[in-house]
């Protein structure tokens, strides 16, 4: 039997689950997803442990799952993200004198993080005195020990073992490049849009130039507005968010689907119509996705997006991807872990693997490839 590896990715809404065979073209084996009830996870840091280890048992049994050993991914409130630039030193040093240059940048003791980096390159600039100064740049990732081990504690109490831990941005860059492998290289914005945060991910071919992680933003934020404009449940306020579509600039150009295929965009017709919260919820977030793509722009000149990619469940609102391409004026696309694959060379097991074409599978595919190496 091939070897086998799972990404785990444990969000607010639901468990997401993508197992892969190894080797130079990855199958997809078996994927699962299950929603968990609201507050057993919040924004990544783990509220009722006994519910998610539970949930975890009857994803592996539903799902028919075979490996245990997982990468779990890591985000939420509880994680630091930032880009730093420090002297340049070999990389065995910094990795060793790292935990004493940001102690300062930590929310939390040094003692009582997790912290690594991402090397983004290095240049040299000039100092005050005139003399050249080598400098390198670092994607600096640090999470608070304890939300950490609060995962990896539930994942053990489910009869499963952690083999690492991922941040979760870092695997959502590494199926959108592994995607887009065979296309022609070029600047990504990659957008996940879950239930209780949003992360953006600017990458050029799997090398990252930014990651930032919003919490607050999402789904469910979409929801609750729903549900306090109209006086009703959340469940009641959730069916009508899925059944609204959101409208396109009438007669605008607008670059979406799997393909980035150009269509211009026909008048909507009332049937279906965003109720005005949706909408105003959408336009939130397609300004903060604005305001992240224009930072970038302006402290990196030399990788402009190019095109947008999307991904989770809130960006699968009908209209969403055609909105979004008009409004940041970039090709817009809905990623799905059937592309990775596909993109990457692999294939899915010939008995076929059911919901390997939801977005929401991207991450724990992405974890799963980072194990791969």
């Amino acid at each position: 039997m091939a070897r086998t590896v799972v990404g785990l990715d444990i969000g607010s809404s639901g468990l997401r689950a993508v197992e892969l065979t190894t080797g130079r073209s990855p199958q997809l084996v078996r994927s699962g997803s299950l929603p968990l009830p609201p507050g057993v996870v919040d924004a990544g840091a783990v509220r009722n442990p006994d519910q998610l280890a539970q949930a975890l048992r009857r994803l592996w049994h539903d799902a028919r799952l075979h490996h245990r050993r997982v990468v779990v991914g890591i985000s939420g409130a509880s994680v630091l993200v930032r880009q730093l630039e420090l002297d340049w030193m070999p990389p065995a040093d910094l990795r060793k004198s790292l935990r004493y240059q940001v102690g300062e940048l930590l929310p939390v003791a040094v003692d009582d993080a997790n912290i690594d980096h991402v090397l983004l390159g290095e240049h040299v600039t000039t100092d005050e005195q005139g003399q050249p100064r080598r400098m390198v740049r670092i994607l600096l990732v640090a999470a608070a020990r304890g939300a950490v081990d609060d995962l990896v504690r539930c994942v053990e109490s489910a009869g499963l073992q952690a083999s690492a831990a991922d941040l979760s941005a870092l695997a959502l860059i590494r199926a959108s490049a592994y995607a887009a492998q065979r296309a022609e290289p070029t600047t990504e914005a990659v957008v996940d849009v879950g239930a209780e945060k949003v992360t953006f991910a600017i990458h050029t071919a799997g090398r990252p130039h930014l990651v930032r992680i919003a919490v607050g933003l999402g789904g469910a934020a979409l929801t609750r507005a729903l549900a306090e404009q109209a006086g009703c449940g959340l469940e009641e306020a959730e069916r009508a968010k899925l059944a609204g579509r959101l409208p396109a600039p009438e007669g605008e150009l607008a670059l979406s689907g799997h393909g980035g295929t150009p269509s211009v965009v026909p008048p909507r017709t009332p049937e279906g119509v965003a109720p005005a919260a949706l909408l105003d919820g959408a336009h939130q977030l397609l300004a903060e996705m604005r305001a992240t793509i224009d930072f970038h722009r302006s402290s990196d000149h030399e990788h402009p997006p190019s095109r947008l990619v999307l991904v989770g469940g809130g960006a699968e609102l009908t209209g969403f991807a055609e909105l979004a391409g008009v409004t940041l004026g970039l090709p817009t696309r809905r990623l799905a872990a059937g592309d990775v694959l596909a993109g990457s060379g692999g294939r899915r097991h010939r008995g076929g693997v059911a919901g390997d074409s939801s977005s929401e599978l991207v991450v724990a595919t992405g974890l799963a490839l980072g194990a791969i190496g």
